[in-house]
């Protein structure tokens, strides 16, 4: 019996087919567990074939996008595991947003011709979601469940390098099934820490609403900064806090109104894809909006986000129940829409 398992994100699909021999795993269904890997394929998004390999592809692929993306996220070289001329694929960086995907020529355990060199240029949003993917399937414990990927620990000299210790615990510590995770804050603004001023002075509530579009250092509409007490005699119930939808039903109805709405306003095109973060209320009003990366933040005026903005919205009553969706404009001319 012929299994496929797939794994999808909006750059990003990877497809497993095998067949199921639980060997000396009795509880778990036959009919369910894919042990025995046939063949592999790697969708990129804007590629027009996939990387296709068997075992020893996928292998190769799971340990260089692991090794790469705990290197990119920490800045210290990973030990590898095997050598660089056995792997079929190899990562390498281009610049701080491109990642050069190769895949060799040669089926190392066969020393067969797999197919012809191919090199694939990855963005870092690519990049991430081919990580989420993999890490889809290392949670996925009735696919390939005698895979594992044995992590090294760096050693000192590797990590005494005079940086902070922070940047160094964290790839290290989450290892393949969080980088996905990981990977998002290097497009969010760090969340500034918020103290308790010793002489606090009121703010008026026009300075509140005026928020501005901006990628770093300034708030997003509709994404407001951690609240500031406004005197030491602040009670709790003074904090104003959004009710979030949680009904599944109402949010996609929600993300059907929400893609409508963006793709009917929707006019000009764009030479690259950018992704928005947008805040909308129970009415499928949008009340606020950030760039993920510093070109959505520059092309924001070339996507109808900024004219849907409701304003009058914004800034009136902030218990209003609301939800987030990722926001992705396609250099095709597509609106893809998902649950933030």
């Amino acid at each position: 019996m012929t299994i496929k398992r797939q794994y999808s994100l909006p750059h990003c699909k990877l497809i497993l087919q095998g067949l199921s021999d639980t060997g000396g795993t009795p509880n778990l269904n036959p009919g369910q567990v894919l042990s025995i890997l046939m063949s592999a394929e790697c969708h990129i998004h804007g590629q027009e074939s996939p990387l296709t390999g068997g075992r020893d592809f996928f292998e190769s692929l799971v340990r260089q996008v692991s090794s790469y993306t705990q290197e990119l996220l920490s800045g210290i070289s990973y030990p590898r595991h095997h050598s660089e001329t056995q792997e079929l694929l190899h990562l390498q960086k281009i610049d701080a947003n491109l990642h050069r995907l190769t895949l060799s020529n040669r089926d190392v355990s066969h020393g067969k011709d797999q197919k012809p060199e191919r090199v694939i240029d990855l963005t870092t949003v690519e990049l991430f979601d081919l990580v989420e993917a993999i890490d889809q399937f290392s949670a996925d414990s009735l696919t390939l469940p005698d895979f594992s990927l044995p992590l090294r620990p760096v050693s000192r000299k590797r990590a005494n390098s005079g940086e902070p210790i922070a940047p160094k615990v964290i790839p290290a510590a989450v290892g393949i099934s969080g980088l996905a995770i990981a990977a998002l804050a290097l497009f969010f603004v760090p969340i500034p820490e918020v103290q308790r001023p010793r002489n606090p002075q009121p703010e008026s509530n026009e300075s509140a609403g005026n928020l501005e579009t901006s990628p770093t250092s300034t708030p997003e509409p509709g994404f407001n900064p951690t609240p500031t007490p406004e005197s030491s005699e602040s009670s709790p119930e003074s904090i104003v806090v959004d009710s979030s939808i949680t009904d599944a039903t109402e949010i996609e109805k929600l993300r059907n109104f929400l893609s409508k709405k963006i793709s009917k306003n929707w006019t000009m095109k764009i030479d690259t894809d950018l992704i928005y973060r947008v805040k909308v209320t129970a009415d499928g009003t949008i009340i606020g909006y950030k760039p993920i990366n510093s070109t959505a933040a520059d092309e924001v005026n070339k996507v109808p986000l900024p004219d849907l903005l409701n304003q009058q919205a914004v800034s009136g009553d902030q218990n209003q129940p609301t939800t987030e969706f990722r926001v992705l404009f396609t250099k095709q001319g597509l609106v893809e829409v998902e649950p933030w």
